[in-house]
């Protein structure tokens, strides 16, 4: 099987987890067992449970965003 590697809008996988590729990430939201949804990002998984899935899937967005430098100096 063929996976994109340009990115996606969310699509329901094979074994029933939503899915989608942005900015060349994998990002995954799955249902936990005991209730609540995880969240992982190119096979890492946030360290956060999230009550609703569109919680999970904001997160997984942000986390595959690219980050700003903090460490920047404007002297």
């Amino acid at each position: 099987m063929s996976y994109p590697t340009h990115d996606t809008d969310w699509a329901i996988s094979a074994k029933g987890n939503d899915w989608r590729r942005l900015n060349g990430k994998l990002l995954v939201v799955g249902k936990n067992k005991t209730g609540g949804y995880w969240a992982m990002v190119n096979g890492d998984f946030l360290p956060e449970k999230f009550p609703k899935k569109s919680a999970a899937m904001d997160a997984a967005r942000v986390a595959a965003l690219p980050k700003l430098h903090d460490d920047w100096s404007w002297e």
